[in-house]
C-alpha cells in the first residue's frame, strides 16, 4: 500500500478496519518526513480520513487540531497507532526544542574514506547484513566484501534495513575467502577476525595498525576454525554481563568506531 495525495472519502471508507489503520499510518509516515509548508495539507488529510474511521474519539480529534506541529501529532497519535509505530525500522520522532538544532537530513558533503575493509562471512539474516551495511557507510569504511551465503547489497531486505546507503559505498564478493584474505595481507593490512575464541586480543586495548581488514561471521555458528587459524588476531569485545556475545551488527559497530577512533582520531572530533 502506498500513500495517495488527497485519497477520496468514499475510496478509504471502504476499506477494512485494518488497512484503514494502516493507511492512515502511512500518512504519518508522511507527515514525519514533511517540512512546515507540506505539513498543514497532510495534516488535514489525516483528519479528514480519521473522522470516517472508527479510530476517532472527540479527544484525539481535538489534539490533532490544535497540533501545531509534526512531533505534537505524533505524540497526539501514538497510543493509537502504538503496535505498527513499534514494528517500524527507524521510524522514531523528536522532541522541538529552540535551543538544539537536530541533524534531520543526510549529508552532501564528500566523505572520508578510512583503510578499513570489512568481510561479511556467511551471515543469515539480511537485516543483520543491512544494518551493518549502514554502518559502514555512516564511518566510512573503505570496501565491504561479501562471502559464502551472505545476502548481497541487492536484496530487497538488505536493501531496506540499509537505508538507501547500499549503493553508496564500496563491495565485492569473493568465492573464496581464504585468498581474499591472503590477497589483503600481501596489500599489508592486519587482519582479525571478530569472534568469541581465545586466543584473542581486546578490542578495548589492542593497538590498531592503519590498514585492517575485519571479517565477522555467521550470528549462531561464528567463524570457521580453519578461517580464524589465517588471521593475524582474534577480537574480543569485554562483555560484564550474562550474555558471552552481542547481536553481530552491534559488535561489527563497536569494532568499527574503535578501530576508526585510534587510526583516524581527528575524524572522531
Amino acid at each position: 500500500m502506498k500513500y495517495r495525495n488527497n485519497l477520496p472519502l468514499e475510496v478509504f471508507a471502504k476499506y477494512d478496519l485494518q488497512k484503514q489503520k494502516q493507511y492512515l499510518f502511512l500518512i504519518l509516515k508522511e507527515i514525519e518526513k514533511s517540512d512546515t509548508s507540506s505539513f498543514a495539507n497532510l495534516k488535514q488529510d489525516f483528519l479528514d480520513l480519521l473522522k470516517i474511521s472508527p479510530f476517532i474519539d472527540a479527544k484525539l480529534e481535538s489534539d490533532i487540531g490544535i497540533a501545531s506541529n509534526k512531533e505534537t501529532l505524533i505524540n497526539s497519535t501514538f497510543e493509537h497507532f502504538k503496535e505498527l509505530f513499534q514494528a517500524e525500522k527507524d521510524f522514531h520522532f523528536l522532541q522541538a526544542n529552540t535551543n538544539i538544532n537536530i541533524k534531520t537530513q543526510d549529508s552532501h558533503c564528500h566523505k572520508t574514506i578510512h583503510p578499513l575493509i570489512l568481510i561479511l562471512h556467511n551471515l543469515r539474516s539480511a537485516f543483520n547484513v543491512g544494518a551493518i551495511i549502514r554502518t559502514a557507510e555512516c564511518f566510512g569504511i573503505e570496501k565491504l566484501i561479501f562471502s559464502g551465503y551472505t545476502a548481497l547489497p541487492t536484496h530487497p531486505k538488505v536493501m531496506n534495513t540499509a537505508m538507501h546507503t547500499h549503493n553508496k559505498i564500496a563491495w565485492e564478493q569473493t568465492p573464496c575467502i581464504k585468498s581474499t584474505i591472503s590477497s589483503y595481507s600481501d596489500k599489508g593490512y592486519t587482519s582479525y577476525a571478530l569472534e568469541t575464541a581465545e586466543p584473542s586480543v581486546s578490542l578495548f586495548t589492542h593497538q590498531f595498525q592503519q590498514k585492517n581488514l575485519i571479517i565477522v561471521g555467521n550470528e549462531a555458528l561464528g567463524i570457521e576454525a580453519d578461517i580464524l587459524t589465517l588471521v593475524d588476531h582474534i577480537i574480543q569485545i569485554p562483555l560484564f554481563g550474562w550474555k558471552n556475545s552481542l547481536n553481530v551488527g552491534t559488535a561489527t559497530a563497536l569494532a568499527i568506531y574503535e578501530i576508526i577512533k585510534q587510526i583516524q582520531p581527528s575524524s572522531m572530533e
